[in-house]
């Protein structure tokens, strides 16, 4: 199983942007016809509505690559389906995603503000624009647009909005909102890694282990458990005076993740750096 990081970041507010812009992509799908010829280009048809439907395949294209972190390449796609359909406005998030990933925020915003003004009540748009501020650290702001998206009929319970505005929160250094704001998203979608893990990671910080305990168990009785997990999980248990769920969950450290830098502060008994 590869290593996968759930601790708070921009990492993370990225990841609740990313799954936005997939969904957007999916919602708005159009079953295509056009296919890339042997060289790679899209072979585009005549008729105006394959023309839609060439730029909606270069969206998904585009959508793919932003997912694996082609980001150069996702804008390069975006930009051929706007060339395609100036109106298909979803590619100016995707792209402004990939510019943001990329660490240029000034393109990313002039990407947001156009399709901003032409879905200003999307819950989509709102969302990732409010990630992209908290990207920027004006978490006011952001906090601002994700509670626009939480007050919209249906989207209350939005588990990804409620973890982007827990994680903006946290990167603010507002805890205790934090903390209650992640409990939402908790209840909502106790799966979630990067939530279980940050709820568990403030709890143990603030010395109140048991608790870290009850978010931190499930995740590392799954297969979402990761090296970043499973040593919170020992230092957790450790802390409460469990040598044996320390023992249990070091042995499976050492076996998943031989070559990680928590198994060898584990090996060192290094419990408190």
């Amino acid at each position: 199983m590869s290593k996968k990081a759930w601790g708070c970041g921009t990492r993370h507010i990225a990841m609740a942007m990313l799954a936005c812009v997939l969904s957007a992509c999916e919602t708005s799908r159009v079953t295509s016809t056009v296919h890339p010829g042997a060289d790679g280009a899209l072979t585009v048809p005549r008729s105006s509505a394959d023309v839609r439907r060439a730029a909606q395949t270069r969206l998904e294209l585009a959508a793919e690559y932003l997912r694996v972190g082609r980001n150069e390449v996702a804008i390069e796609e975006a930009n051929q389906a706007l060339a395609l359909d100036s109106g298909l406005t979803d590619a100016y998030m995707v792209r402004g995603m990939a510019h943001a990933q990329r660490g240029d925020y000034v393109s990313a915003e002039a990407d947001f503000s156009r399709i901003l003004r032409a879905k200003s009540n999307d819950p989509d748009v709102l969302h990732n624009y409010g990630g992209l501020l908290c990207q920027l650290r004006r978490f006011d702001e952001a906090i601002t647009y994700f509670d626009r998206v939480l007050a919209m009929p249906g989207q209350a319970a939005a588990a990804r909005t409620l973890m982007a505005k827990g994680l903006c929160l946290q990167g603010a250094g507002q805890t205790r909102a934090a903390v209650a704001t992640l409990e939402q998203a908790y209840r909502v979608d106790p799966r979630n890694p990067v939530v279980a893990y940050n709820l568990a990671k403030m709890h143990y910080d603030a010395g109140q282990v048991s608790q870290a305990q009850i978010y931190l168990r499930p995740l590392n009785s799954s297969d979402m458990a990761n090296a970043e997990t499973l040593w919170l999980g020992i230092k957790v248990e450790n802390a409460m005076g469990n040598l044996l769920g320390v023992r249990e969950l070091g042995s499976a450290l050492v076996q998943r993740f031989p070559q990680a830098r928590e198994t060898t502060l584990y090996e060192r008994g290094a419990f408190y750096e």
